[in-house]
């Protein structure tokens, strides 16, 4: 998604006065919402704005009325061939959610707009490895299938993470143009350790967890590690909540994951506590919120901090 935006920010803006043209919005409020549609188009040419909708279209954080929809129809309807508006549904990974369809507002949107899914991809899609190849190419980079393949056990299939790692590999090649095995073994960090250092936060082994920690930050932002361990814990808890309640078959098409990898992970959190998960989770909160703000601790990290007291 945010590649094709990138395209379409270039295909419409001129570049000496893409400062003024582009803007990027977070659910705004009505009236700023009917400001950004009812803006008259600026006299260098396009416009183009991005607008965050999801606390409108996913549940009940937010919402219009009736008259206020209307209002935003007929703004819609009345809108300038030179203002361009992208209405953006952000659905946190690894989360059983989508845009409630049955909304007036997501209905309206629909009616005015040309609408496109961006759906995650699993690293067993075989639909995955050209998506991948046509990146590389984008970015003048050639890759065969075999080490696609390889950058898929490095890293997963967020394509957000791969289109950084392929540039990052751009780079670092440079300015050879042809990515290999070593070049990914060397440059990129596999989510597989990750899911390692996951694995030893639940079993308590905190020297282990440290060297882990310091091994994968040697080449990623900490908060890289920590969103990943987010979507794993949230995934173990759901996994602990559900399975008295569900089947691993329910469980799995619940999480839209491979049943075996459901029955693993029950395996492997069998001897912890849904309280002890939901703990660790918040820590993973608070841990995120201090690296965000800058805090510290004399003496310790934020991850013996938020994961390890």
């Amino acid at each position: 998604m945010e590649q094709e935006i990138k395209k379409l920010k270039n295909q419409l803006l001129d570049a000496a006065f893409v400062a003024m043209a582009y803007k990027v919005f977070d659910n705004p409020l009505f009236n700023n919402l009917i400001d950004i549609l009812q803006t008259p188009p600026l006299m260098f040419g396009n416009t183009l704005s991005i607008i965050s909708m999801d606390k409108y279209l996913i549940g009940n954080q937010l919402s219009f009325d009736d008259k206020q929809v209307e209002i935003i129809e007929s703004a819609l309807k009345n809108l300038s061939d030179k203002v361009n508006i992208i209405f953006v549904c952000k659905v946190p990974r690894d989360e059983n959610k989508k845009p409630d369809s049955r909304k007036k507002l997501f209905k309206i949107l629909s009616k005015y707009s040309q609408v496109r899914e961006f759906a995650q991809y699993k690293t067993y899609q075989k639909e995955l490895p050209p998506v991948i190849a046509k990146m590389a190419k984008d970015k003048d980079l050639t890759i065969n299938s075999a080490n696609i393949s390889l950058l898929i056990e490095q890293i997963g299939s967020n394509l957000t993470l791969i289109d950084s790692e392929l540039e990052k590999l751009k780079i670092a090649i440079h300015p050879n143009k042809t990515v290999d095995s070593d070049s990914l073994k060397k440059y990129c960090t596999s989510s597989e350790d990750v899911f390692i250092l996951a694995d030893l936060i639940i079993q308590g082994k905190k020297d282990e967890v440290m060297k882990q920690y310091n091994l994968l930050t040697e080449k990623r932002h900490p908060l890289e590690v920590f969103s990943v361990l987010q979507s794993s814990f949230q995934r173990f808890i759901i996994i602990k909540n559900y399975e008295k309640k569900l089947n691993n078959k329910e469980l799995a098409l619940k999480l839209k994951l491979h049943e075996f990898i459901v029955m693993k992970t029950q395996e492997k959190l069998r001897k912890t506590s849904l309280d002890r998960l939901i703990q660790i989770r918040e820590n993973l909160t608070d841990a995120e919120y201090k690296l965000k703000s800058g805090q510290s601790v004399a003496g310790e990290t934020i991850l013996e901090l938020a994961l390890l007291r």
